[in-house]
This record gives structure tokens, C-alpha cells and sequence, in this order.
């Protein structure tokens, strides 16, 4: 293969997967998402990465040398809209960066940055101690590489977008599901039924014991909300452990965020997107083992892929999310946590 080719190659590998607005979803505000670009200050140019996270009533900026959220933050700021723009200022310089302390590492808490976000640009200029500008483009997320994988042989199909014969409720299973079945062929939670508050998680009428699962998400937007009531849900596995669902992105990434095994291990990395997008969860469950006795001798262990992304490799899951019994077979569980979170595209490969 020449070089052009070769070339060519690797700009098909690398390029997003477009799909339309139905099929990945969108982020409902304009400015909630990832910028990228740069900050001039003190002569230099330099990388500058901001986070947009939509709160009621205001927007948290959150300024970084780079994209994960885990490394220290440059500058933070609460953002307002005005009219048709998302305007920011008086954020003061919270760590030390090339573009932000010339002064042996020391944080310099004269520097003022302020500037506003419109269209698909977020630009502004730094004061204060020291003087510049920044410039940054909107980053549009790419849909996850396995979102819409058709069922793999031999699976056992969970949900396609009509019938809920595989589930029933786990808190009474001859009462009827009162999920809905929407136009779009997504399943939503419905936490109220005639006015009143209900909880009605689903489990699946069969039981698994080691599996790969493939599961589509979207979750509900819900600026006015913090912490575990930001559209929250959960696939529980066997029964009794917990992954994660929650609007938790540009956030660390704990474990009772988004990807995590909750209450026993983070992601290794955040790689949840905002609500309005449909995201991919791909879980390969083992379960637990044990002796002729009943007790048990191995731990259940999870590999788990988020939009595409490894957050956990092989790892070991030593105890149930909020007690239960461990067992070596049960079923898989949706998770009614009061949001109308949506689930499409379900299936599952028995392993043994």
C-alpha cells in the first residue's frame, strides 16, 4: 500500500460517525459540552480545554490545561445567558499553568479571566496580573462506535423498541408495567402513575449467570437537579450489582457517578456525555463462585465499556451494591430512581 493510501486509511478510521439527531440524540442546550483551543498570555500559546455543565439558573466554565476532568482546574466560573450568548467573568486563576503564573509555580490570584460563548465559539481575555486572550471551538461528541449494534448471535434479545415480554416488576411481578413504550421505540421510566409517586424497577423474568450485555441509554435533563437526582438509574446485575447511570458528565467520575460500580470502584476514566445524547453501556458480567457448601469463592468481576471507552478491565466486584445475597444466577434489573431515563437496543449473550 503506498503512502497516499495509507493516508487515506487512517482519515476513514479516524472520522466521527455521523448519525442523525434521532438515532444519537441531542444535547438540549447549546452551550452544555467541550470547547477546545488555545490561550495566549505572557508571549506563549498554549492548550486550553473548558467544560460546560448547565445548573439552574446558571452554567458552571471550567477551564483545564487538558481534557479530563480529573486534572486540576485553571479557572472556574458560574456563566449566565444574555440574550443569545453565555457570558462569563471575574473567574480568578485557581492553579498554576504557563499561561496563567510566570512566577515559579505560585498561583497567581490577581488574574482575572472573563469572556462569553456564542455560536460555536468561547472566546475572552485575561487581566490582572497578567494579560492575554483565549479562543476555544465547540467539540461535538461522537456517537459510541457499538451504538445500534445489532444483537449478536445467539442473543437473547431484551428489548427492540416494541415488546416488554422479557421484564417484569421486581417489586410485585403480576402487578402490569407501567413503563411506556415511546413513538421512538425507547423505553422510559415512569415513576408516577395517576398523580401519585411510585417506584417500580424491571427485572428480567430469566435469570443469567455469565453474560455480555449491550444496553443504549439516554438520560433526562434536568439542570434544576444536583448530585444522585440528575436523572439517575442503574443496570443491577444478578440482582445485586450496581452499575451506574447518571448525568454526571465533565464531573470526576466517583463511583456513584456515571461508569461506576457503585460503592465499589470509580471508572478508571469520566467517558459519560451529557443528557440529551444516547450513550452505550457493553458489560461482560462473571459471576460469582462458589463451593459445594454455598460459600463463595471468587468474586463477581465486570470489564465494562461506556460509550466505547474501557472504564473497567477484569475487575473484581467484592460485595453487593446495598446488600442482598450473592448467587451464582439472577436476573439483570432496570433501576426506577425517579427520572424518566430512556433504554433502547437491549440484548444478552449467555457466556456458560
Amino acid at each position: 500500500m503506498n503512502r497516499i493510501h495509507t493516508w487515506a486509511l487512517a482519515i476513514c478510521l479516524t472520522l466521527p460517525r455521523i448519525l442523525p439527531a434521532a438515532e444519537f440524540g441531542t444535547v438540549p442546550d447549546p452551550y452544555t459540552g467541550n470547547w477546545s483551543g488555545t490561550v495566549k498570555s505572557i508571549g506563549k500559546e498554549s492548550p486550553v480545554h473548558a467544560t460546560v455543565i448547565a445548573y439552574n439558573n446558571r452554567y458552571e466554565v471550567t477551564f483545564r490545561a487538558e481534557p479530563d476532568p480529573r486534572k486540576p482546574a485553571i479557572v472556574v466560573f458560574n456563566g449566565t445567558v444574555q440574550r443569545d450568548k453565555l457570558v462569563f467573568e471575574k473567574g480568578l486563576s485557581a492553579t498554576p499553568t504557563d499561561a496563567t503564573s510566570a512566577n515559579g509555580g505560585v498561583p497567581n490570584k490577581a488574574v482575572q479571566w472573563s469572556g462569553q460563548a456564542k455560536g460555536h465559539e468561547l472566546k475572552g481575555t485575561i487581566a490582572g496580573g497578567e494579560t492575554g486572550t483565549f479562543s476555544l471551538q465547540k467539540v461535538f461528541f461522537q456517537a459510541s462506535p457499538t451504538l445500534g449494534e445489532k444483537a449478536a448471535v445467539g442473543a437473547a434479545v431484551l428489548f427492540d423498541g416494541t415488546y416488554l415480554k422479557a421484564w417484569e416488576s421486581k417489586q410485585a411481578p403480576t402487578d402490569p408495567i407501567q413503563w411506556i413504550v415511546t413513538a421512538a421505540g425507547a423505553l422510559e421510566v415512569v415513576s408516577q402513575r395517576d398523580g401519585k409517586k411510585t417506584k417500580q424497577d424491571l427485572r428480567t423474568q430469566d435469570d443469567f449467570g455469565d453474560y455480555r450485555l449491550h444496553l443504549e441509554f439516554k438520560l433526562a435533563y434536568k439542570p434544576e437537579a444536583t448530585g444522585q437526582a440528575r436523572s439517575n438509574s442503574g443496570i443491577i446485575h444478578l440482582g445485586v450489582y450496581e452499575t451506574q447511570i447518571l448525568d454526571s458528565f465533565g464531573l470526576y467520575g466517583r463511583d456513584n457517578e456515571c461508569g461506576g460500580i457503585y460503592k465499589s470502584r470509580e471508572p478508571d476514566r469520566n467517558a459519560g456525555y451529557p443528557a440529551g445524547l444516547w450513550q452505550t453501556y457493553d458489560i461482560e458480567f462473571k459471576a460469582p463462585r462458589f463451593s459445594s457448601e454455598g460459600n463463595k469463592t471468587t468474586d463477581a468481576r465486570m470489564t465494562v465499556r461506556l460509550n466505547g471507552i474501557l472504564i473497567h478491565h477484569d475487575v473484581a466486584v467484592p460485595k453487593p451494591t446495598g446488600g442482598g445475597k450473592e448467587t451464582a444466577r439472577g436476573p439483570i434489573v432496570l433501576q426506577d430512581h425517579g427520572n424518566p431515563v430512556q433504554f433502547r437496543n437491549i440484548w444478552v449473550v449467555k457466556l456458560n
